[in-house]
């Protein structure tokens, strides 16, 4: 029969069994740690998108054109620049009416274009404080949900 172990047997296991504690409760805290991370990158791509669609949809309004017109009318300026560039090289021996023609239509596309293109550079102070605006939203509800310790509701679509 095995006695039960003495006062001095268990004070010599001691230490051993408080280190084990040690690496148990840092383990879980590891783990605590991984799950906090996953949910606050989760957090941030739900955040990003969403900050996405409002400066996309900003900028789009600034513009005033749909994204289709925007690219359709820059491929029609590299149409215009590359048939004008054709033209240049054979010039001397045709008539320069339609190539005077050509430029001044190349012309008042690009100036087209300058204009939404300031525009949009104009929308930089909007589209910023849109972005922050929907960080600060998103980062509220984020502290929100995790100070009462309940999930997040079905994410609402960003409001202009």
């Amino acid at each position: 029969m095995t006695s039960a172990p003495t006062f001095a047997t268990r004070l010599k296991r001691l230490p051993g069994q408080l280190l084990l504690a040690l690496v148990n409760a840092a383990a879980l805290l590891v783990i605590v740690a991984c799950v906090l991370v996953i949910v606050v990158l989760n957090r941030v791509d739900q955040a990003s998108e969403r900050i996405a669609g409002t400066v996309t949809e900003a900028a789009l309004s600034k513009l005033e054109m749909t994204p289709a017109a925007l690219k359709e009318r820059l491929q029609s300026v590299d149409g215009s620049v590359a048939s004008l560039v054709d033209q240049l090289e054979t010039a001397g021996a045709r008539d320069d009416r339609a190539l005077t023609l050509q430029v001044a239509e190349l012309n008042r596309t690009l100036t087209d274009l300058k204009v939404a293109a300031q525009s949009l550079g104009s929308a930089g102070p909007d589209l910023t404080e849109a972005a922050f605006r929907q960080a600060g939203e998103t980062l509220t509800e984020t502290i929100l949900s995790l100070r009462g310790c309940r999930a997040l509701q079905a994410q609402a679509p960003p409001q202009s």
